[in-house]
Order: structure tokens, then C-alpha cells, then sequence
């Protein structure tokens, strides 16, 4: 694979800072520690292992990084596992068997449940705590919008997560790069992307949003309105929180 692998000084402005600034911020990465990026082979995926891979060459942050594949489908992964070897990464790939009965308009929730059961196991036997998703910040307004339509709800997902009853932690490193950006990275290092896409995606309710996000700038008159929104979850008026207000 012909990848970007050297330092490179755009890389500061497009994406470093941005991501050590979550990592540090939310304590998402500690020094030594095991890391395992989800990586599905999509666009943010790809993009989040590079980045993770290269601040663990060019920055003062060092991890022992790894990815991990899911198979939910037949499909050639042979571009997954070219790519962890020639950034060096450990790569894990498990097939889930998803049953033919499982109806179509729960299959969404129902693969996400096995995947997550799945990556958890992996993560045991490998040593591993820390699980990382290509999450961004398009992604973050997009959930914030779909809890507000459809469960009446203000917030969106968290750049860390603990669970009670399971020591795999969920780690989110891009939620302050947008889309655009990603994209920008992709073509500047060459990432490749894996060509198979799941038949129910056409379906899945955030496709919607997704494709709302690109005309909220131009209805606001910003410029990277997801981003905006990012900042704001940091930066809540909780005088003005409802919640805190209601009596009884």
C-alpha cells in the first residue's frame, strides 16, 4: 500500500492537536497502555487508526495500538488486514453469525449488541480495556439531533465510557474533527477503504440526519455548524437546564 507514513506538518493543524486535546482532555489514552481501534473498514475507521498510528510515531503519546474486525457478512477483508501490517498494527478479525430470523427492522440494534459482546471478549483475551470508534463530530450532532426528534431528548453520546458491569472502556479520539476534515486526511495519506457496505445501511434511521448535516451551515450561515455543537455540549448553561429546575 503506497501510505503517507512520514511526518508530515499539516498534520498539527488537521487533526494532532485536535485529538490530543480530546485525549488529554477526557483521558482517553494513558502512557503504555493497550488500545484497540473498532475498525469496521469505513472512511472514519481507516482514519482513526492512522491518526492514532501516527501520533503513537510523532507525538510524545506512546500506546501499544491494535485493531479489531467484526465480519458480519462473506466479504474479502484481505485490504484490513494489508493495512494493519503495513502501519505495523496487531489485527484481530472475528466473524459474528447473525441469524437469519432476526427481522430486518431490529437487525440494526440486534448487530450492534453482538458486535459490542463480541469486541468485549476480544478485548479480555487480549489484555485490552480500551476499545476505539471512529466517532466524530458530524456524528455528535447527528446523535444530538435524533434524541432530540425521535426520544425528546437533550445530549448526545460521551468521548469516554465505563461500564458498570464490564471493564471495556469506550474511547471516542475524534470528536472534534468533522467530516470534511476526515475526508481531507484520507486523500493527503492515501487510506484505502473497504468496499463493502452492510445491505441495511439505506435503511438505518441516521442516514436521514447524515444528510441533513452539510446544508446546517449553510441554514446558520457557519462554518463547521457540527463542530459549533461540540463546543457547546463542553460549555452548558446549567442555570437555564430545565431538569435541575422541576419541583417534585
Amino acid at each position: 500500500m503506497d501510505i503517507r507514513k512520514g511526518y508530515d506538518r499539516n498534520f498539527g493543524k488537521w487533526f494532532a492537536s485536535d485529538v490530543l486535546r480530546a485525549v488529554s482532555g477526557y483521558g482517553l489514552i494513558e502512557q503504555g497502555e493497550k488500545v484497540c481501534v473498532a475498525l469496521s473498514g469505513g472512511r472514519d475507521s481507516v482514519a482513526l487508526l492512522y491518526i492514532l498510528w501516527y501520533l503513537n510515531a510523532y507525538s510524545n503519546l506512546r500506546f501499544d495500538l491494535s485493531a479489531v474486525h467484526i465480519k458480519t457478512d462473506r466479504y474479502d477483508t484481505s485490504l484490513l488486514a494489508d493495512y494493519c501490517a503495513d502501519l505495523g498494527v496487531h489485527y484481530i478479525e472475528e466473524g459474528l453469525d447473525l441469524k437469519e430470523e432476526t427481522p430486518d427492522k431490529s437487525i440494526c440494534s440486534v448487530c450492534s449488541r453482538l458486535r459490542r459482546g463480541a469486541i468485549s471478549r476480544i478485548l479480555e483475551k487480549e489484555g485490552t480495556r480500551k476499545i476505539a470508534y471512529g466517532h466524530h463530530a458530524d456524528d455528535v450532532a447527528e446523535t444530538f439531533f435524533m434524541n432530540i426528534v425521535h426520544n425528546r431528548r437533550l445530549g448526545s453520546f460521551s468521548p469516554r465510557v465505563e461500564y458498570a458491569d464490564n471493564p471495556m472502556i469506550v474511547i471516542r479520539p475524534m470528536i472534534y474533527l468533522d467530516a470534511k476534515r476526515i475526508e481531507r486526511i484520507h486523500r493527503h495519506a492515501g487510506l484505502p477503504v473497504l468496499s463493502y457496505v452492510c445491505p441495511y445501511e439505506k435503511d438505518n434511521l441516521r442516514q436521514v440526519f447524515t444528510k441533513a448535516m452539510p446544508g446546517l451551515d449553510e441554514l446558520f450561515h457557519t462554518r463547521g455548524f457540527s463542530r459549533i455543537l461540540v463546543d457547546a455540549l463542553e460549555n452548558i448553561d446549567k442555570t437555564n437546564v430545565w431538569e435541575d429546575l422541576r419541583v417534585g
